[in-house]
């Protein structure tokens, strides 16, 4: 039997619904008291298990939930200062910072929050059995603080850089289809390695024939993608219609999506046919 108190003012929910979490996910028969003594809440927690498996049990909760709010906190801080940045870009870029796993991408940053939060935390618990949430926030997290800061001001200039790229492209584009399209019709296709192929309206494949015409100056370049020679090649031919087939093997499922902002509703996707069966 192992006995902690936990505390905070602003997390009680988060905290509970995280318990609950714990006790579902360990199938573990866990005690949860809690009493208000003022603004904090006061959280009486008893668990059945060996003291060594329920430190660490309680420590990854208490580092999930620390860490949550700490990259809120971050987000919310730095984005207020960039006065230059449209909300919606503000809505965008938290979204995307917070929940679409950006940071779990970004090399060691699994290692950084298992030092600088978790460790800590649970030497904190196996000494004092006492965890503050909002103490801990406030007074033990400068470093993962700056950390996140570091990275939330590359990923928000990476952001910026791209939107920039991706405008610019649009304009390449909106002055291309003012001339005959190339092409009326082209077919994306993607094979069993998740590559994309350009293929004419009889079905042919035309993916060679197209880098070799239109790709030649950039053939040098090792930093180029496949990708990129592809929407390199769109651009270039401004099909009137892309139907895109087995997106679902993209390699590259973000470039699907940098399509969709620049050909809009040129662009449809193929809900099954003889090319997708195969």
């Amino acid at each position: 039997m192992c006995y902690y108190m936990l505390y905070t003012s602003k997390y009680k929910k988060e905290l509970l619904e995280k318990l609950e979490e714990l006790e579902q996910e360990e199938e573990m028969a866990n005690e949860i008291e809690v009493r208000q003594i003022g603004s904090v809440y006061e959280v009486a927690c008893l668990m059945e298990d060996t003291k060594e498996f329920c430190d660490e049990q309680l420590a990854h909760v208490m580092s999930d939930l620390v860490q949550k709010q700490v990259i809120s906190r971050v987000c919310i801080t730095y984005l207020k200062s960039k006065e230059e940045l449209r909300h919606i870009d503000k809505r965008d870029i938290m979204n995307a910072f917070i929940n679409n796993n950006y940071l779990s991408r970004q090399e060691g940053f699994s290692s950084f929050t298992y030092y600088l939060l978790y460790v800590p935390i649970l030497q904190e618990i196996k000494k004092t059995g006492v965890f503050n949430i909002e103490g801990w926030i406030q007074f033990r997290t400068q470093k993962y603080q700056i950390l996140l800061s570091d990275l939330l001001e590359q990923f928000v200039l990476d952001y910026s850089m791209k939107k920039e790229v991706v405008t610019f492209i649009k304009l390449m584009r909106d002055m291309s289809i003012l001339s005959v399209p190339l092409e009326e019709i082209l077919h994306l296709i993607y094979n069993t390695e998740g590559l994309p192929q350009l293929y004419n309206k009889g079905m042919k494949n035309m993916t060679g024939f197209y880098i070799r015409q239109y790709c030649k100056d950039l053939l040098l370049d090792s930093t180029l993608t496949r990708e990129d020679y592809i929407l390199h090649i769109l651009i270039s031919i401004s099909p009137k219609q892309l139907i895109i087939h087995q997106s679902a093997k993209a390699r590259e499922q973000q470039f699907l999506k940098t399509l969709e902002i620049i050909f809009d509703d040129n662009i449809n996707y193929c809900k099954g046919c003889m090319w997708c069966s195969n």
